[in-house]
C-alpha cells in the first residue's frame, strides 16, 4: 500500500523536487494532499502534475491532523519549520524537512525531541550528500586509499535566489524569515558535504561574511575556515554572485587527494601520490575517475527518504545530524558579527 503523502508548502522546492520525485515514484507514494496559505499555488501545482486526487488546503493543522496522512513533506520559509515538524510529530507523521533543519539551535531541538517522543522518522534534505557524484566520492574516501583526512575545502554558488525563485527573492532575504542569506541558504549545503565526506565534527570557526552584490540586509557571500575536534583544518565558500552555478570539493589525505565538481566531465578525480621508502610522494602513483551512477540529489534523497520511512530505518541525514549542520553555520555567524574564533555550540 502507498505512502499517502502531505506537502506543506508549494513553492519552487515542490515543484522541482519533491513533487517530479513523489510522482516518479507511485508505486510508493501518493500525494493525498498540497497545501499552501495561498490556495491558488496549490491549485495550480496539482493541475500542473496532475494531481487530480490530491486535495488542497490553506492550513497546515488540518493536514497533519488527518487520519490518512502517513508523511509530511515541510517546504515552507525557514522560520516556521519547528512549528509544522513539531505538529506534524505530534499526529505521529514521519516528517522530511527542506534545509536548513530551521534557524535555532533551541527550534532545532524541539524538533528532534518531538519527533524522538513520537517515534517518528525524521530526515533533512540535504541533497548534497544524495547527489551521485558525491556518493561516489563519499564510496572512495571509505575505503580509506587516501589515509587520514588532513584537509577539506568546498566552494558552492549560484546568481541568488532570485533567480532559482522566478525573479523574486521573496522570503530569502528577510532575516527572521530566513535566518539569514547565502551562508544559511547554500552554505550549509557545502558544510554538511564535508562534515560527511570527513566524518568529522567541526571545533570551531572564523568567518568573513558579507553582503557584497545584493541590495538586501542578509549576505550573499562568505568564507569560513573551520578547525575539526580531531585539529585538522577544513575551509569552505558560499555564494549568491557565482555564475554560472558551481559545487567543487577538495579533500587532500596522508596518500592522495580528491575532487569533485558537479557539471563537468570528469566530476569525480583521485590522484594517489607514491608513497613508500625511497619514493618521492610529489610524484604521482595513479590516476582513478571513479563510475558515477545516474538520478540526482533530489530524486534520491526523496526516494531514500520515502524507503526509510517504508523499511522503519533511520535515514542518511537525521534531525540530528542535520542540526549539527546548523549549528555550524551559526556559529559562523556569530564569528562574522565578532570578528573571532567562535566555538560550535552543538544542539
Amino acid at each position: 500500500m502507498a505512502l499517502r503523502v502531505g506537502v506543506i508548502g508549494c513553492g519552487k522546492i515542490t515543484e522541482r523536487a519533491s513533487l517530479p520525485n513523489l510522482v516518479n515514484y507511485r508505486e510508493k507514494t501518493e500525494v493525498a494532499v498540497l497545501c499552501d496559505i495561498v490556495k491558488e499555488k496549490a491549485s495550480r501545482m496539482a493541475g500542473q502534475f496532475k494531481l487530480d486526487r490530491a486535495d488542497i488546503a490553506t492550513n497546515w493543522k488540518s493536514v497533519v491532523k488527518r487520519s490518512d496522512i502517513d508523511v509530511i513533506f515541510v517546504n515552507t520559509p525557514n522560520y516556521v519549520h519547528e512549528e509544522i515538524a513539531v505538529g506534524a510529530a505530534k499526529a505521529k507523521k514521519h516528517i522530511l524537512v527542506e534545509k536548513p533543519i530551521t534557524i535555532s539551535n533551541k527550534a532545532a531541538g524541539n524538533m528532534i525531541n518531538a519527533a524522538k517522543k513520537s517515534g517518528v522518522i525524521f530526515m533533512v534534505e540535504q541533497t548534497q550528500r544524495f547527489d551521485p557524484v558525491h556518493q561516489a566520492a563519499k564510496k572512495f574516501i571509505d575505503t580509506g586509499l587516501l589515509g587520514k583526512i588532513n584537509t577539506i575545502k568546498g566552494r558552492i554558488g549560484h546568481a541568488g535566489p532570485e533567480y532559482w525563485a522566478g525573479g523574486d527573492q521573496g522570503w530569502f532575504s528577510d532575516k527572521k524569515f530566513s535566518g539569514g542569506g547565502a551562508m544559511i541558504d547554500v552554505g550549509i549545503h557545502m558544510l554538511d558535504l564535508l562534515r560527511w565526506f570527513g566524518g568529522k565534527e567541526v571545533a570551531e570557526v572564523s568567518a568573513n561574511i558579507k553582503t557584497l552584490e545584493k541590495p538586501w540586509p542578509v549576505d550573499d557571500n562568505g568564507s569560513i575556515l573551520m578547525r575539526f575536534e580531531d585539529g585538522t583544518f577544513g575551509q569552505f565558500e558560499a555564494s549568491w554572485t557565482t555564475r554560472p552555478y558551481e559545487v567543487t570539493t577538495s579533500i587532500y589525505g596522508e596518500k592522495g587527494k580528491i575532487r569533485t565538481s558537479l557539471g563537468t566531465e570528469r566530476p569525480v578525480s583521485v590522484r594517489l601520490a607514491t608513497i613508500g621508502e625511497g619514493s618521492d610522494p610529489n610524484n604521482v602513483l595513479e590516476d582513478i575517475h571513479p563510475t558515477v551512477e545516474s538520478g540526482s540529489g533530489w530524486e534520491n534523497a526523496v526516494h531514500h527518504f520515502i524507503d526509510c520511512v517504508i523499511k522503519k530505518e533511520n535515514p542518511l541525514v537525521t534531525g540530528v545530524d542535520a542540526a549539527r549542520s546548523m549549528s555550524v553555520i551559526l556559529a559562523a555567524y556569530d564569528s562574522a558579527a565578532k570578528g573571532r574564533w567562535v566555538k560550535v555550540r552543538y544542539v
